[in-house]
């Protein structure tokens, strides 16, 4: 009788841990009344190293399973041994303008020998068959991913018998995790097992399959390339009551009221031994499922939680709708709740897919399920894997670049090699092209005339940690970073060439733009020299490099002189023929007028050498994404995000809305809001790069204030407070000079249309350049309500609200207790100090 009561007691104690999700009101869940129909509409989890794509399915549960280092094979050399004693003949051609001619022999003399690096590989699919049916009972299926707590689960009812599944990807314990309970003692019953090949057709690559004990499986092989990269991978199962046992290679848990799963994996790129890596992990296991789930929280929402963002309420309808339904909603109706999901979301994934330890996220974060990916879902270093970074600084997740800081030096390593044995550039610098793999492959990529014949790929990855310190502040890490920015100016210093009385790149391209040869409007080509985008990229390195020189007081200036020196004779900005700025040295007829590539606008984001204190430029540079969008750019994911980055700066919230609007109603898969990348699976970098540019709208600080020659200057320590600044007149001052102070630019682009349909919002925690966490408010108008501005570091920052170019005095002036009103209210600041910001 005894037994009979605790069991009812236990199955009610089970029955109240298992409850439907009621996802609807949650304002931080993606969900779904069915399971996933292809791969990309999984969920995904991840720790960094370790990913998941979670489909949900009832009876026969497929997790796909990704391990970051788990690539095609090792690092391959690939420089073509012929392209230094042809590189003379293809740049006279372009000189020449014997486009055609110079393209020729680059198919054959430039392109590296094999023309791919590695590419990303899938590892397996965790198989989890549950002993019941598979259709769920009455409409009761429920799946979700909880961007607030980072686990997925599953609930469904089975003639009375409800069923949930938890999944969670765990940093601190360092492995894949799923409970499964039931609402009645004894119901769950299940199978686990890994396998190699996605559709269990063939055993491809998996060498060997086997139980260990009698509650733990490990599976292992190797990629399709001699020597290559060997992997191991493991389930661990515990269950609370029923029984545990394998059979062959597979775990059995028979009649048990809860299990947990556990999943690890290693590959030869960390361990020699991945096999008796995986078992010894394994093996510790300790922690309950409900401690490794607190730790997994804890560690999550130490990043999550530092940015919180509301576009305002979103009406009951569309809170009560599943993502599907939302996002086919979104292209005609701004929908507030559902936009400040997918900025957490890009936030989610690059918490996911990039911890200190892991290599950088690529072009599908973590998360793979072909052999043979779409672009190798490499790192495409001409757009893509710089957006993925994009949010880590101004959303508040500056320690999660440590990846990337490390492919930049493993791109150097070998970079350096290449710029002498290719390009015969042997003074110490290196040379990246337009994409890498995990190990630093810097040869050229691919034989596409739109994106081979490129060279200055390291100037975009360095100014990454330019930025990195502008944000923080932290001169230790500038100058640990600073030998990456000279080696990726030493190459240029060797290798740039005269043009007409310029210094220039030849070869190179406008990414991934092509333009028509004069008096010839049929033949499309790529191959140039002095493209706009490459002086933008060099103009910021070189000044980069003399601004951290007197910042760090390297004694550097012999390199600084020379730098200065090849800067002076970098080609100016142009006007074109549209009056846009133009892209190549010549005024070409561009080939694609819509592309989604917006090369030559880099210097206005993400760059800052474009701003509205040179009109003439600002409005070059403005015409030339007006273009664009009139010829469909923006018409992909990761080309909206750019838009809607460069639609802030160049305060056009109408712009903005198209883009954002565009991306959500349009561009993503329907329950997992990934970047639909056709014809991938998907592409990350658009979900990384929108809540980056979404920001653009709120918030800027790319914008410096000169202080040479005011009374305090620049100081680490300045006085507590700084006085009015309504009647100063003020110089803007750019990359090289060390005598500035940031600009917070407040509300600069806010679409009122959004602000009307939530009845306003606010954001808290961003940061911004100087060292400043920021947060607003604003109301249904767009305007600004406060804002609140806390300095980390100390020193000085100009705020303003709006629009008003730096120099003018005709906006809305703010003020802050203590600091007095302006329309450029000047801040001097301590480490600490908070500054509640007003309408004046």
């Amino acid at each position: 009788m005894f037994a009979l009561v605790s069991a009812l007691l236990l199955g009610q104690v089970l029955g109240q841990a298992v409850t439907p999700p009621n996802s609807k009101a949650s304002s931080s869940r993606l969900w779904s009344t069915s399971s996933a129909a292809t791969w990309n509409n999984s969920y995904l989890i991840g720790n960094g190293r370790l990913g998941g794509a979670v489909p949900g399915n009832i009876a026969s549960e497929l997790v796909y399973i990704n391990e970051d280092s788990f690539w095609s094979g090792g690092y391959i050399y690939r420089v073509n041994q012929d392209a230094r004693s042809y590189m003379p003949e293809i740049q006279q051609l372009v000189r020449d303008g014997r486009v055609v001619e110079a393209t020729n022999l680059a198919d054959i003399a430039y392109t590296g020998t094999p023309l791919s690096a590695r590419h990303y590989d899938t590892l397996a699919t965790w198989e989890i068959t549950m002993n019941h049916s598979s259709k769920a009972t009455n409409g009761s299926y429920e799946r979700y991913l909880d961007i607030d707590d980072a686990t997925s689960g599953v609930y469904y009812d089975i003639a009375g018998t409800a069923y949930s599944r938890e999944y969670i990807a765990s940093q601190p314990a360092g492995v894949l995790a799923v409970r499964i309970a039931s609402n009645t003692t004894g119901a769950v019953s299940l199978q686990a097992h890994i396998r190699r090949a996605p559709d269990g057709s063939l055993n491809r690559f998996e060498d060997y399959s086997r139980r260990v004990g009698n509650d733990t499986m490990v599976m292992g092989g190797n990629d399709a390339s001699y020597p290559g990269i060997q992997f191991s991978a493991g389930t661990h199962v515990v269950a609370k009551g029923g029984s545990v046992y394998a059979i062959g290679d597979t775990v059995v848990v028979d009649h048990a009221d809860e299990a947990w799963l556990y999943l690890q994996s290693w590959t030869t790129y960390r361990k020699d031994d991945p096999e008796a890596a995986v078992l010894s992990d394994l093996a510790a296991i300790e922690k309950t499922y409900p401690e490794i789930r607190a730790e997994h929280l804890a560690d999550y929402q130490s990043f999550a939680h530092r940015v919180d963002l509301s576009f305002g309420n979103s009406s009951a309808e569309q809170q009560n709708m599943t993502t599907s339904q939302r996002v086919a909603a979104a292209n005609s109706t701004f929908d507030p709740g559902f936009t400040s999901l997918f900025f957490q979301f890009g936030r989610y994934l690059l918490i996911a897919s990039s911890r200190n330890g892991t290599l950088a996220a690529n072009l599908q974060g973590i998360w793979n399920s072909q052999m043979d990916p779409f672009w190798g879902s490499k790192y495409t270093t001409n757009i893509n894997v710089e957006m993925n970074y994009w949010p880590a600084l101004v959303t508040n997740l500056a320690d999660l670049q440590g990846p990337l800081d490390d492919l930049i030096a493993a791109t150097r390593e070998k970079g350096t090699n290449v710029s002498e044995t290719m390009y015969g550039v042997n003074n110490g610098g290196w040379v990246l092209h337009h994409n890498t793999d995990m190990w630093g492959d810097a040869a050229p990529q691919d034989n596409y005339i739109y994106s081979t014949w490129w060279a200055s790929a390291a100037p975009w990855m360095v100014s990454h940690q330019m930025e990195k310190y502008r944000f923080t502040g932290d001169t230790t890490y500038l100058r640990n970073v600073y030998p990456n920015l000279k080696s990726a100016a030493q190459f240029f210093v060797g290798f740039l060439s005269d043009y007409e009385g310029y210094k220039v790149v030849n070869p190179t391209i406008s990414p991934e733009n092509a333009y028509f040869p004069p008096n010839d409007n049929t033949t499309a080509v790529a191959i140039t020299l002095g493209a706009t985008m490459d002086t933008e990229l060099l103009w910021e390195l070189f000044n980069s490099i003399k601004e951290a020189n007197e910042l760090l007081h390297l004694g550097d200036d012999a390199f600084v002189a020379q730098l200065e020196a090849l800067e002076a004779k970098l080609p100016p900005y142009r006007e074109n023929y549209f009056g846009g700025l133009q892209e190549w040295i010549h005024d070409y007829q561009e080939a694609i007028p819509g592309i989604d590539h917006l090369s030559p606008l880099w210097a206005a984001y993400p760059g800052n050498q474009i701003t509205s204190y040179n009109m003439t430029l600002f409005n070059w540079a403005r015409e030339t994404l007006n273009h664009r969008l009139q010829h469909g750019s923006a018409s992909g994911g990761w080309g909206t995000a750019w838009c809607t980055a460069l639609s802030g700066r160049f305060f056009r919230p109408d712009w903005a809305t198209h883009c954002i609007t565009h991306l959500l109603g349009t561009q993503l898969q329907p329950d997992s809001l990934l970047n639909n990348g056709a014809p991938s699976e998907f592409q990350a970098d658009a979900n990384y790069g929108m809540p980056a540019g979404m920001m653009e709208l709120l918030v800027q600080s790319h914008e410096s204030v000169s202080t040479a020659g005011s009374p305090s200057g620049y100081s680490p320590s300045p006085p507590s407070y700084g006085g009015s600044s309504a009647n100063q007149t003020l110089t803007a001052a750019f990359t090289g000079d060390v005598n500035k102070a940031p600009l917070i630019r407040l509300l600069p682009a806010l679409p009122e249309a959004f602000a009307a349909a939530g009845g306003g919002g606010y954001v808290s925690g961003l940061r911004a350049r100087g060292g400043f966490e920021v947060g607003i408010v604003w109301d249904a108008k767009g305007g600004l309500v406060s804002a609140n501005i806390t300095s980390l570091i100390g020193g000085t920052a100009y705020v303003t609200l709006g629009d008003t170019p730096i120099g003018q005095s005709n906006g809305t002036a703010v003020k802050a207790d203590g600091a007095g009103s302006g329309v450029f209210l000047k801040l001097m600041t301590k480490a600490g100090q908070s500054y509640a910001v007003t309408n004046a």
